[in-house]
């Protein structure tokens, strides 16, 4: 970690899997997570560090605190340096589709098969925008800058001190171990082991192969129902004509039922007042039985009193009232 000329440096960028990359003194603030560069004095070299917090003053990996106007800050650029052949080279990291013979330079873990910082020649381009190197392997389309040379110039920044980049990268070395150690522990290391985040890995990209396996299914059936849809269709409407038609039988019955319930409802009326002129005929039988006993019971009486007088004619002599009682009972009976 070297500072250079015109105010650049070129730090390892863990995001891109520790690619060297430039970065520029800016005239601004330092946030949280910002590198700054702190001031060398006398015979030491100026360092950079990384800001952790604030309170008032930032505060610094090492957990000392220094103030806000001693520090620069510096903010990365799109230009990463590559060990090649040749040497060290300068490429800008550009965000476009690649092309077959464009270097691209992985952002993101490609499976567990792949790792962040590698620099692929890309050798194949498929239909979904992702690429891939033969024999390397694929990356997918949101997972890579294209790299594109940058000219080279006397103007090139270069390292201006070897003892300082020995001096930086030892304490760039101790601040990373511990970050390593820290994260470690995050992540429970210890526990799982360092194989976890693999098998981790490929069981997402078997997740990932069944999700296609599964799209490819449906798109396979989707072709094949989609033959029968013109069948479905004409037999939806011959089945909906049938019910339609059973609709029109159900009203027509429903009228009929309605006509057949209004006869059966005057055929009732009817048998009702039927029975009523019975039960009057019966009241009228019920009433001359019952004036007939009374005239049966009569008539005895009226026998037992003539066979009472004829036998006693020629003993009893009868009163008036007696014989026109007797009167009107033969008269009743006659």
């Amino acid at each position: 970690m070297t500072k250079t000329n015109e105010k650049i440096h070129v730090l390892a960028d863990e995001s891109l899997g520790g690619i060297k990359r430039e970065y520029v003194e800016v005239d601004r603030k330092a946030k949280v997570g910002d590198m700054v560069v702190l001031p060398g004095e006398g015979n030491s070299a100026e360092h950079v560090v990384e800001v952790r917090g604030f309170e008032g003053d930032y505060k610094l990996e090492s957990g000392f605190y220094i103030r806000q106007d001693f520090v620069n800050t510096l903010e990365p650029t799109n230009i990463v340096h590559i060990d090649g052949p040749d040497g060290t080279e300068r490429y800008e990291l550009t965000d476009r589709k690649a092309e077959e013979g464009d270097k691209i330079l992985t952002t993101q873990t490609q499976f567990g098969r792949l790792p962040v910082g590698k620099v692929l020649t890309v050798t194949d381009v498929f239909d979904d925008a992702s690429v891939g190197e033969l024999g390397v392997g694929i990356v997918e389309k949101t997972d890579y800058r294209v790299l594109v040379p940058v000219e080279s110039s006397e103007e090139e920044p270069q390292p201006s001190d070897p003892i300082d980049v020995i001096a930086n990268l030892a304490t760039r070395v101790a601040e990373l171990e511990r970050e390593n150690k820290r994260i470690k522990e995050d992540l429970g290391w210890d526990e799982m082991g360092p194989g976890r985040i693999a098998e981790l890995r490929n069981d997402v990209s078997d997740i990932r192969h069944d999700i296609k396996a599964l799209e490819e299914k449906i798109e396979h059936d989707y072709a094949t129902n989609e033959d029968t849809s013109d069948f479905l269709y004409e037999e939806t409407r011959r089945l909906q004509d049938e019910i339609d038609t059973l609709h029109k039988d159900n009203r027509r019955h429903g009228e009929e039922l309605a006509r057949l319930e209004k006869g059966m409802n005057s055929q009732a009326q009817r048998h009702v007042y039927r029975q009523q002129e019975i039960e009057r005929v019966w009241e009228r039988i019920d009433q001359i039985e019952t004036k007939t006993e009374a005239l049966k019971h009569a008539t005895e009486e009226t026998d037992g009193k003539v066979a009472h007088l004829e036998s006693d004619s020629d003993m009893r002599l009868f009163t008036a009232e007696e014989v026109a009682a007797l009167l009107n009972a033969m008269r009743e009976r006659q």
